[in-house]
Protein backbone atom coordinates (compact mmCIF):
# COMPACT_ATOMS: atom_id res chain seq x y z
CA UNK A 1 0.00 0.00 0.00
CA UNK A 2 1.87 3.40 -0.90
CA UNK A 3 1.38 6.55 1.07
CA UNK A 4 -1.57 8.27 -0.66
CA UNK A 5 -3.51 5.69 0.14
CA UNK A 6 -2.54 4.92 3.73
CA UNK A 7 -3.21 8.44 4.50
CA UNK A 8 -6.43 8.23 2.98
CA UNK A 9 -7.25 5.69 5.19
CA UNK A 10 -5.70 7.58 8.17
CA UNK A 11 -7.97 10.70 7.42
CA UNK A 12 -11.42 8.51 7.15
CA UNK A 13 -13.67 9.39 10.07
CA UNK A 14 -13.80 6.17 12.32
CA UNK A 15 -15.53 4.38 15.16
CA UNK A 16 -13.64 1.88 17.66
CA UNK A 17 -16.58 -0.67 18.81
CA UNK A 18 -14.07 -3.43 19.87
CA UNK A 19 -10.68 -2.49 22.20
CA UNK A 20 -10.02 -3.23 25.66
CA UNK A 21 -9.01 -0.11 28.29
CA UNK A 22 -6.31 -2.42 30.01
CA UNK A 23 -5.07 -3.73 26.85
CA UNK A 24 -4.85 -0.51 25.27
CA UNK A 25 -1.87 0.73 27.15
CA UNK A 26 1.45 1.74 25.84
CA UNK A 27 4.51 0.05 26.85
CA UNK A 28 6.06 3.00 28.06
CA UNK A 29 3.16 3.83 30.17
CA UNK A 30 2.68 0.58 31.97
CA UNK A 31 6.61 0.12 32.86
CA UNK A 32 5.98 3.71 34.16
CA UNK A 33 2.85 2.55 36.31
CA UNK A 34 5.08 -0.52 36.77
CA UNK A 35 7.80 1.39 38.68
CA UNK A 36 6.05 4.05 40.23
CA UNK A 37 3.91 1.48 41.88
CA UNK A 38 6.20 -1.12 42.69
CA UNK A 39 5.35 -3.74 40.95
CA UNK A 40 7.77 -6.58 39.17
CA UNK A 41 5.99 -7.93 35.69
CA UNK A 42 8.79 -10.13 35.11
CA UNK A 43 10.09 -7.18 32.80
CA UNK A 44 11.84 -4.06 32.61
CA UNK A 45 12.21 -2.71 29.15
CA UNK A 46 9.95 -2.61 26.09
CA UNK A 47 12.13 -4.98 24.44
CA UNK A 48 11.77 -7.54 26.97
CA UNK A 49 8.23 -6.67 27.30
CA UNK A 50 8.22 -7.74 23.37
CA UNK A 51 9.17 -10.82 24.43
CA UNK A 52 6.39 -11.51 26.60
CA UNK A 53 4.03 -10.92 23.65
CA UNK A 54 4.95 -14.02 21.69
CA UNK A 55 1.34 -15.54 22.44
CA UNK A 56 1.00 -19.23 22.18
CA UNK A 57 -2.53 -19.07 22.24
CA UNK A 58 -5.56 -17.56 23.98
CA UNK A 59 -4.72 -18.88 27.78
CA UNK A 60 -1.32 -17.27 27.30
CA UNK A 61 -2.68 -14.44 26.12
CA UNK A 62 -5.09 -13.90 28.75
CA UNK A 63 -2.97 -14.93 31.78
CA UNK A 64 -0.41 -12.38 30.85
CA UNK A 65 -2.69 -9.57 30.52
CA UNK A 66 -3.95 -10.40 33.90
CA UNK A 67 -0.53 -10.26 35.02
CA UNK A 68 -0.04 -6.84 33.21
CA UNK A 69 -2.99 -5.56 34.99
CA UNK A 70 -1.47 -5.48 38.05
CA UNK A 71 0.45 -2.32 37.80
CA UNK A 72 -2.47 -0.43 37.87
CA UNK A 73 -3.03 0.55 41.38
CA UNK A 74 -4.54 4.36 41.93
CA UNK A 75 -7.03 6.12 40.39
CA UNK A 76 -4.96 7.96 38.41
CA UNK A 77 -3.39 4.90 36.67
CA UNK A 78 -6.76 4.57 35.34
CA UNK A 79 -7.89 8.30 34.73
CA UNK A 80 -3.96 8.09 32.43
CA UNK A 81 -5.21 4.98 30.47
CA UNK A 82 -8.27 6.66 29.32
CA UNK A 83 -6.94 9.46 28.78
CA UNK A 84 -3.88 8.40 26.41
CA UNK A 85 -5.92 5.83 24.66
CA UNK A 86 -8.54 8.51 23.74
CA UNK A 87 -5.16 10.87 22.16
CA UNK A 88 -3.99 8.11 20.50
CA UNK A 89 -7.25 6.83 18.72
CA UNK A 90 -8.41 10.51 18.11
CA UNK A 91 -4.98 10.30 15.62
CA UNK A 92 -6.01 7.88 13.70
CA UNK A 93 -9.44 9.32 12.78
CA UNK A 94 -11.63 7.69 15.59
CA UNK A 95 -14.25 10.08 16.58
CA UNK A 96 -16.43 8.43 18.75
CA UNK A 97 -15.24 4.62 21.00
CA UNK A 98 -16.85 2.05 23.04
CA UNK A 99 -14.15 0.39 25.51
CA UNK A 100 -14.21 -3.00 27.31
CA UNK A 101 -12.86 -2.12 30.84
CA UNK A 102 -12.58 -5.27 33.13
CA UNK A 103 -13.08 -3.21 36.22
CA UNK A 104 -14.12 -6.81 38.44
CA UNK A 105 -10.27 -7.99 37.42
CA UNK A 106 -8.99 -4.91 39.57
CA UNK A 107 -11.61 -5.27 42.34
CA UNK A 108 -11.13 -8.88 42.96
CA UNK A 109 -7.28 -8.79 43.33
CA UNK A 110 -6.76 -5.49 44.25
CA UNK A 111 -9.69 -4.51 46.01
CA UNK A 112 -9.90 -0.87 44.41
CA UNK A 113 -14.04 0.11 44.49
CA UNK A 114 -15.35 0.30 41.36
CA UNK A 115 -16.43 3.70 41.92
CA UNK A 116 -13.04 4.74 42.22
CA UNK A 117 -12.08 3.61 38.93
CA UNK A 118 -15.33 4.57 37.01
CA UNK A 119 -14.62 8.14 38.34
CA UNK A 120 -11.06 7.64 37.38
CA UNK A 121 -11.70 6.40 33.72
CA UNK A 122 -14.31 9.03 33.17
CA UNK A 123 -12.02 11.82 34.22
CA UNK A 124 -9.84 10.47 31.66
CA UNK A 125 -11.84 10.27 28.89
CA UNK A 126 -13.46 13.60 29.98
CA UNK A 127 -9.68 14.81 29.36
CA UNK A 128 -9.62 13.39 25.81
CA UNK A 129 -12.27 15.24 24.95
CA UNK A 130 -11.69 18.26 26.16
CA UNK A 131 -8.55 17.69 23.97
CA UNK A 132 -9.31 16.09 20.80
CA UNK A 133 -13.47 15.90 20.65
CA UNK A 134 -13.31 11.97 20.98
CA UNK A 135 -16.10 11.10 22.84
CA UNK A 136 -15.81 7.38 24.76
CA UNK A 137 -17.22 5.37 26.36
CA UNK A 138 -17.68 2.16 28.49
CA UNK A 139 -18.27 -1.51 28.12
CA UNK A 140 -18.13 -3.63 31.61
CA UNK A 141 -17.17 -6.65 30.97
CA UNK A 142 -17.70 -10.28 33.14
CA UNK A 143 -14.99 -12.69 32.96
CA UNK A 144 -16.36 -16.41 32.04
CA UNK A 145 -15.57 -18.58 34.53
CA UNK A 146 -16.03 -16.84 37.40
CA UNK A 147 -19.13 -17.42 39.49
CA UNK A 148 -22.83 -16.18 38.65
CA UNK A 149 -22.28 -13.73 41.75
CA UNK A 150 -19.76 -12.14 40.15
CA UNK A 151 -21.71 -11.59 36.84
CA UNK A 152 -24.66 -9.82 38.73
CA UNK A 153 -22.11 -7.55 40.92
CA UNK A 154 -20.92 -6.30 37.28
CA UNK A 155 -24.45 -5.66 36.13
CA UNK A 156 -24.88 -4.05 39.08
CA UNK A 157 -21.66 -1.33 38.22
CA UNK A 158 -23.03 -0.98 34.96
CA UNK A 159 -26.06 0.00 36.11
CA UNK A 160 -24.35 2.71 38.72
CA UNK A 161 -21.83 3.52 35.89
CA UNK A 162 -24.45 4.99 33.20
CA UNK A 163 -23.90 8.93 34.33
CA UNK A 164 -20.41 7.72 34.04
CA UNK A 165 -20.18 7.06 30.59
CA UNK A 166 -20.98 2.85 30.82
CA UNK A 167 -23.23 1.99 28.31
CA UNK A 168 -23.80 -1.92 28.23
CA UNK A 169 -22.79 -5.24 29.98
CA UNK A 170 -19.75 -6.87 28.48
CA UNK A 171 -19.01 -10.82 28.65
CA UNK A 172 -15.33 -12.15 27.67
CA UNK A 173 -12.79 -14.67 28.72
CA UNK A 174 -12.47 -18.27 28.04
CA UNK A 175 -15.48 -19.52 25.52
CA UNK A 176 -15.31 -23.46 26.03
CA UNK A 177 -17.02 -24.74 29.01
CA UNK A 178 -18.55 -21.38 29.74
CA UNK A 179 -21.42 -20.64 27.78
CA UNK A 180 -23.12 -16.93 28.30
CA UNK A 181 -26.23 -19.05 29.28
CA UNK A 182 -24.43 -19.52 32.36
CA UNK A 183 -25.25 -15.87 32.86
CA UNK A 184 -28.55 -16.00 31.75
CA UNK A 185 -30.10 -14.56 34.78
CA UNK A 186 -27.57 -11.75 35.65
CA UNK A 187 -27.88 -11.14 31.86
CA UNK A 188 -31.36 -10.51 31.90
CA UNK A 189 -31.61 -8.98 34.94
CA UNK A 190 -29.12 -6.13 33.35
CA UNK A 191 -31.01 -5.77 30.45
CA UNK A 192 -35.11 -5.23 32.25
CA UNK A 193 -32.56 -2.60 33.96
CA UNK A 194 -31.92 -0.82 30.38
CA UNK A 195 -28.63 -2.25 30.34
CA UNK A 196 -27.39 -3.52 26.51
CA UNK A 197 -25.13 -7.05 26.59
CA UNK A 198 -22.39 -7.06 24.32
CA UNK A 199 -20.79 -10.62 24.60
CA UNK A 200 -18.10 -11.89 23.33
CA UNK A 201 -18.96 -15.13 20.96
CA UNK A 202 -17.08 -17.16 18.72
CA UNK A 203 -14.00 -16.13 18.54
CA UNK A 204 -12.23 -19.73 19.50
CA UNK A 205 -14.85 -22.62 20.28
CA UNK A 206 -17.43 -23.40 17.04
CA UNK A 207 -20.70 -21.54 16.19
CA UNK A 208 -22.58 -23.16 18.80
CA UNK A 209 -20.95 -19.93 21.41
CA UNK A 210 -22.93 -17.58 19.36
CA UNK A 211 -26.07 -19.27 19.15
CA UNK A 212 -25.73 -19.15 22.54
CA UNK A 213 -25.42 -15.63 23.22
CA UNK A 214 -27.92 -15.00 20.75
CA UNK A 215 -30.85 -15.98 22.94
CA UNK A 216 -30.33 -12.88 25.09
CA UNK A 217 -30.58 -10.68 22.05
CA UNK A 218 -27.28 -8.67 21.93
CA UNK A 219 -26.85 -5.61 20.52
CA UNK A 220 -23.44 -7.09 19.05
CA UNK A 221 -20.98 -9.97 18.97
CA UNK A 222 -17.38 -9.20 19.64
CA UNK A 223 -15.38 -11.29 16.96
CA UNK A 224 -18.26 -13.85 15.68
CA UNK A 225 -15.81 -14.92 12.80
CA UNK A 226 -16.36 -18.54 13.84
CA UNK A 227 -19.63 -17.84 12.10
CA UNK A 228 -18.58 -18.22 9.11
CA UNK A 229 -18.21 -22.16 9.22
CA UNK A 230 -22.23 -22.07 9.48
CA UNK A 231 -24.21 -21.44 6.57
CA UNK A 232 -27.55 -20.82 8.67
CA UNK A 233 -25.91 -18.44 11.30
CA UNK A 234 -24.80 -16.47 8.48
CA UNK A 235 -28.53 -16.31 6.85
CA UNK A 236 -29.60 -14.82 10.33
CA UNK A 237 -27.08 -12.40 11.62
CA UNK A 238 -27.27 -10.99 7.73
CA UNK A 239 -31.12 -11.12 8.14
CA UNK A 240 -30.80 -9.53 11.41
CA UNK A 241 -28.68 -7.34 11.10
CA UNK A 242 -26.38 -8.43 13.68
CA UNK A 243 -23.38 -6.65 13.62
CA UNK A 244 -20.02 -8.91 14.93
CA UNK A 245 -16.77 -6.50 15.87
CA UNK A 246 -14.08 -8.49 14.05
CA UNK A 247 -10.34 -8.21 14.79
CA UNK A 248 -8.19 -9.39 12.21
CA UNK A 249 -4.88 -8.71 13.70
CA UNK A 250 -6.10 -10.37 17.35
CA UNK A 251 -7.95 -13.27 15.38
CA UNK A 252 -4.78 -14.13 13.62
CA UNK A 253 -1.86 -13.74 16.16
CA UNK A 254 -3.91 -15.65 18.46
CA UNK A 255 -3.79 -18.39 16.31
CA UNK A 256 -7.59 -18.22 16.16
CA UNK A 257 -7.59 -17.78 12.06
CA UNK A 258 -4.06 -19.90 11.37
CA UNK A 259 -3.36 -17.94 8.15
CA UNK A 260 -3.79 -14.12 7.32
CA UNK A 261 -5.49 -15.36 3.95
CA UNK A 262 -8.13 -17.46 4.93
CA UNK A 263 -9.62 -14.56 7.69
CA UNK A 264 -13.40 -14.99 7.01
CA UNK A 265 -14.21 -10.89 7.23
CA UNK A 266 -14.68 -10.43 3.83
CA UNK A 267 -16.65 -13.45 3.35
CA UNK A 268 -18.91 -12.37 6.19
CA UNK A 269 -19.02 -8.86 4.82
CA UNK A 270 -20.20 -10.45 1.26
CA UNK A 271 -22.83 -12.54 2.78
CA UNK A 272 -24.47 -9.25 4.06
CA UNK A 273 -23.53 -9.48 7.71
CA UNK A 274 -22.36 -5.98 9.23
CA UNK A 275 -19.32 -5.74 10.26
CA UNK A 276 -16.95 -3.60 12.01
CA UNK A 277 -12.95 -3.10 12.30
CA UNK A 278 -11.26 -2.76 15.23
CA UNK A 279 -7.67 -3.61 17.01
CA UNK A 280 -9.19 -5.46 20.19
CA UNK A 281 -5.89 -4.71 22.29
CA UNK A 282 -3.35 -2.62 20.04
CA UNK A 283 -0.47 -2.75 21.61
CA UNK A 284 -0.22 -6.16 22.73
CA UNK A 285 -0.61 -6.92 18.89
CA UNK A 286 1.76 -4.07 17.64
CA UNK A 287 -1.57 -2.48 15.43
CA UNK A 288 -3.82 0.93 15.49
CA UNK A 289 -7.05 0.95 13.68
CA UNK A 290 -5.34 2.43 10.73
CA UNK A 291 -3.53 -0.91 10.39
CA UNK A 292 -6.52 -2.81 10.82
CA UNK A 293 -8.01 -0.58 7.82
CA UNK A 294 -5.13 -1.19 5.89
CA UNK A 295 -4.43 -4.62 6.44
CA UNK A 296 -8.27 -5.30 5.26
CA UNK A 297 -7.77 -3.18 2.16
CA UNK A 298 -4.46 -5.03 0.86
CA UNK A 299 -5.04 -8.38 2.29
CA UNK A 300 -9.07 -8.94 1.63
CA UNK A 301 -9.08 -6.02 -1.16
CA UNK A 302 -12.07 -3.66 0.81
CA UNK A 303 -12.15 -0.36 -1.33
CA UNK A 304 -12.00 2.53 -0.29
CA UNK A 305 -15.63 3.07 -0.21
CA UNK A 306 -16.43 -0.29 1.43
CA UNK A 307 -14.09 0.38 4.30
CA UNK A 308 -15.80 3.60 4.31
CA UNK A 309 -19.34 2.22 5.04
CA UNK A 310 -17.88 -0.02 7.61
CA UNK A 311 -16.87 2.93 9.56
CA UNK A 312 -20.59 3.94 9.26
CA UNK A 313 -21.40 0.50 9.67
CA UNK A 314 -19.66 1.69 13.19
CA UNK A 315 -22.23 4.46 13.78
CA UNK A 316 -25.05 2.57 13.35
CA UNK A 317 -24.06 -0.40 15.50
CA UNK A 318 -22.99 1.96 18.31
CA UNK A 319 -24.96 2.45 21.62
CA UNK A 320 -25.13 6.18 20.80
CA UNK A 321 -28.77 7.03 21.04
CA UNK A 322 -30.94 7.31 18.00
CA UNK A 323 -30.36 11.18 17.69
CA UNK A 324 -26.79 10.96 18.28
CA UNK A 325 -26.10 7.92 15.76
CA UNK A 326 -28.40 9.85 13.31
CA UNK A 327 -25.88 13.44 14.07
CA UNK A 328 -22.55 11.45 13.56
CA UNK A 329 -23.49 9.38 10.81
CA UNK A 330 -24.53 12.94 8.79
CA UNK A 331 -20.95 14.19 10.47
CA UNK A 332 -19.04 11.32 8.69
CA UNK A 333 -21.10 11.14 5.68
CA UNK A 334 -20.33 14.83 5.03
CA UNK A 335 -16.80 14.58 5.68
CA UNK A 336 -16.10 11.32 2.97
CA UNK A 337 -18.18 13.73 0.52
CA UNK A 338 -15.41 16.83 1.25
CA UNK A 339 -13.11 13.59 0.36
CA UNK A 340 -14.88 12.44 -2.89
CA UNK A 341 -16.01 8.79 -1.14
CA UNK A 342 -19.17 7.35 -1.09
CA UNK A 343 -19.35 4.80 1.49
CA UNK A 344 -20.72 1.21 0.62
CA UNK A 345 -22.52 0.01 3.21
CA UNK A 346 -23.01 -4.01 3.50
CA UNK A 347 -22.08 -6.19 0.87
CA UNK A 348 -25.02 -7.30 -0.66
Amino acid sequence: MDKRDRDLIRALPKVELHVHLEGSIQPTTLLKLAKRNGVDLGFHTEAQMRLRYQFRDIDHFMRLYEEMTFALRQPEDFRLIAYEYGITASAQGIRYAEVTFTADTHFRLKGIPFDEMIDAVWQGAAAAAADTGIRLRFVIDHIRGLAVEACFRTAEWCIAGRDRGVVALGMSGREAGFPASLYGEAIVWAQAHGVPFVPHAGEVTESGDIWDVLQFKPARIGHGIRAAGDTRLITFLSEHGITLDICPSSNLLLGNVPREEIHPIRQLWEAGVPVTINTDDPPMFSTSLVDEYALCAAQYSFSIEELAGISIQGVRSSLLNADDRVALEHTFRGELAQMGIEAKVGGV
